[in-house]
């Protein structure tokens, strides 16, 4: 079982981005067929980043050692998935006009921390190795 940082990186991994995801569902499957196959194609890939999410953090549990990588493809998309909600979508949202910028700055920053530990960690290295 991951200890430390690797336990809050599955955790966020593990249920932060599911419930995301189960955010836009609920905010927008009423509304779907208005919303046109855009929508849909922005849902379902907000769904794959989802289900890839899940995957990471269940590997790094599992300490598979593929896991490290699956956790950085799966922490790069999910900021993408981020900057992507914030300047196109067809989805709901809940952004403040002049909010984009700096949210788009700290999914970067978050991205680009949680990759640097992944890559850099001793513990990470040992565990996975």
């Amino acid at each position: 079982m991951p200890r430390g940082w690797l336990l809050l990186l599955c955790a966020f991994l593990f249920v932060w981005e599911p419930l995301r995801f189960a955010g836009d569902l609920s905010g927008s499957i009423g509304t779907l067929a208005m919303r046109g196959t855009p929508g849909v194609v922005e849902l379902a890939a907000h769904a794959a980043i989802a289900i890839g999410s899940a995957a990471a953090a269940w590997g790094l549990w599992s300490r598979n050692p593929r896991a490290p990588m699956l956790a950085s493809i799966a922490v790069a998309a999910s900021a993408m998935a981020t900057i992507q909600s914030l300047y196109w979508t067809y989805l709901p949202g809940n952004a403040v006009p002049g909010e984009a910028l700096p949210l788009s700055i700290a999914a970067i920053a978050h991205a680009a921390g949680w990759i640097a530990y992944l890559r850099k960690s001793r513990r990470v290295r040992i565990d996975y190795g």
